[in-house]
């Protein structure tokens, strides 16, 4: 059931500011072509904004000391899953709207929301063009229609919005990167091909609310969304706002196997396989040797052992 939050009236929020946060080298310089067509409307509605670029990644001190949260009326990102990961924290736990303007070169976040929204989904809305795109979601800013969703800590320290996870798909990620930005989302699931062949699993133990198991493992998604990659459904019944984490796992499995098995992920065929288990769950604890590269929502960072997800209910009010 969606939780809706309270939208504040125009009169209240006429005298506060939506701030835009733009990561200019988002989809290939799409989020920062965005900024004009967002002023355009706020403008035209006589509300308050703020638009703040982000200067490098991981530019999270920087961009939070130039909000002013008591007149924040919403934090929008504009931009793709990175940037949504990276800036969720600013709203997060607060009495704060949080928006997004989809303008990233992979936008999956989209898919996995409470409510569907139109674009980059197997029935997608059909833009007339990029104008027409962000003007509509400029729109839903506006109208601030909110749910309340959850959202995933790390170590307590960093947020997670949509999916987290290791394995064959930090890899997959790494050999997409470089053709990312001629062929877009379809580099993740080109890539994911050719590592089933070169990929070996790894090991490591795993609590899940107390309950600890140390395996061989190709993939572990801690998820909050149905969909990363690319349009993938690595977790299927994943809810944002039915207060759990998905877990995803999938242990090792012969090779010929694992072939015809990645390729259903897109659809979410592979979790019918006795590899694949997922689960409802509050906290997921990892523990492996040395450091690990961590994927957050196309973002790759390296964490030391153990890391720790716990989920944070209500946490975002979300603009849909």
């Amino acid at each position: 059931m969606i939780k809706k939050g309270e939208s504040k009236t125009f009169a209240e929020r006429i005298n506060k500011l939506i701030y835009f946060i733009v990561n200019p080298s988002a989809g290939s310089g799409r989020a920062k072509a965005a900024v004009p067509v967002i002023k355009k409307i706020m403008e035209e509605n006589n509300l308050g904004y703020s638009v703040v670029y982000t200067a490098a990644p991981d530019d999270f001190g920087n961009v939070a000391s130039q909000i002013d949260f008591n007149k924040a009326a919403a934090i929008v990102c504009v931009g793709g899953d990175g940037t949504i990961q990276e800036y969720v924290g600013l709203a997060a736990g607060r009495d704060i709207n949080f928006g997004v303007i989809p303008a990233g070169s992979g936008n999956d976040l989209i898919l996995s929301m409470p409510v569907p929204v139109p674009v980059q989904s197997p029935t997608p809305r059909r833009f007339r063009n990029y104008e027409e795109k962000i003007k509509f979601y400029t729109e839903k800013i506006i109208k601030s229609e909110t749910v309340y969703t959850d959202a995933i800590t790390i170590n307590r320290n960093k947020y997670l919005f949509n999916i987290g996870g290791t394995g064959i798909d930090i890899q997959t990620l790494q050999d997409a990167l470089p053709i990312k930005k001629f062929i877009g989302s379809t580099a993740y699931f080109i890539s994911l091909i050719k590592n089933v062949v070169t990929y070996k699993s790894m090991e490591m133990k795993i609590t899940v609310d107390g309950i600890t198991e140390t395996g061989k493992y190709l993939v572990i998604a801690v998820c909050n969304g149905k969909y990363y990659g690319g349009g993938m459904k690595i977790a299927p019944p994943a809810v944002m706002n039915d207060g759990f984490i998905t877990l995803c796992i999938a242990k090792k499995m012969p090779r010929l196997k694992l072939m015809t098995v990645f390729p259903r992920i897109r659809s979410g065929r592979h979790t019918s396989l006795s590899e694949v288990s997922l689960v409802n769950c509050s906290s997921v604890k990892l523990e492996f040797e040395g450091t690990k590269i961590i994927n957050l929502d196309g973002n790759l960072s390296e964490f030391e052992s153990p890391l720790t997800f716990e989920i944070m209910k209500n946490a975002v009010k979300l603009i849909i």
